[in-house]
């Protein structure tokens, strides 16, 4: 009998609220994109979620990271953009 049968093996937390996030990550850029459309304006949708995201970025990590998180979008979007 081995010595780890008994071993009850937990889930990973990091891989749980990492699937987590993207799963509402995901959700809510349709949702925005969705309501862009239905308003026929992509622009006045991404600043008012740019907004919300930057006041709340702001209260809950401080400036330096939410900067930090808007810099790595921009990043991410350039680079997207590359492999168009």
């Amino acid at each position: 009998m081995s010595k780890n049968q008994n071993i009850i093996k937990f889930p990973n937390n990091i891989n749980f609220k990492k699937a987590k996030y993207i799963k509402i990550r995901d959700e809510v850029e349709s949702m925005l994109f969705n309501y862009a459309l239905n308003k026929k304006d992509l622009w006045a949708v991404s600043l008012a979620a740019g907004r919300f995201a930057a006041m709340n970025l702001q209260k809950i990590d401080g400036d330096e990271k939410a900067m930090d998180f808007f810099k790595n979008c921009v990043e991410t979007q350039k680079k997207s953009s590359l492999k168009d």
